[in-house]
């Protein structure tokens, strides 16, 4: 018998592995499993089917959570290409996006006190954040790709996602400073 736990998280919800897909389809799919699984439906069970659906509902939730992320979906779909993106052990990055970084702290510094340089810095950091979207998406959902150069494009993606998480953690230090001014 073949469970949902055996399955990878895009063939769980029945869905292309692709680094763009439709969130609409996948919210559907979620629902629709997690109705099927959910734990309130095993309540007569026993205790082993009550224990199953516990697990299924856990990793159904899990699989949504990590696909449903920009960030958590391409280290997702790194990883089912053997890909590590183990970020402790790997401290490389690339000097140009270091020095934006530090940029943005500067900015973020002065922005602090305004409720307006915040949003304008937030738009700053978002629209960052939608061009390495965009070119993950690129290299992940491009299948063409040479094996040769395949190993340096997904090499390129693993940096995006590392800086996508720098961003993203940006973007939480600017709602955290809007949200100290009201």
């Amino acid at each position: 018998m073949h469970t949902p736990l055996e399955n990878n998280f895009f063939d769980l919800f029945g869905i292309e592995k692709s680094y763009t897909l439709d969130r609409l389809l996948l919210r559907d799919r979620f629902r629709e499993l997690q109705k099927k699984f959910h734990p309130d439906n095993y309540a007569s069970a026993s205790e082993q089917e009550r224990r199953l659906s516990a697990q299924y509902a856990a990793h159904i939730n899990e699989a949504f959570t990590t696909l449903n992320d920009p960030m958590q979906r391409g280290r997702y779909i790194l990883e089912l290409r053997g890909v590590s993106t183990d970020d402790e052990h790997d401290t490389r990055m690339d000097p140009e996006f270091l020095m934006q970084q530090i940029e943005l702290r500067e900015e973020m510094e002065v922005a602090s006190s305004s409720v307006e340089s915040l949003a304008r810095l937030a738009d700053k950091v978002k629209n960052e954040f939608l061009k390495r979207e965009a070119s993950i998406a690129e290299i992940l959902d491009n299948t063409a790709a040479s094996v040769s150069s395949q190993d340096q494009d997904l090499d390129s993606a693993r940096h995006l996602v590392r800086e996508l998480q720098f961003l993203n953690r940006m973007r939480s230090e600017i709602d955290d400073a809007e949200e100290a001014l009201f």
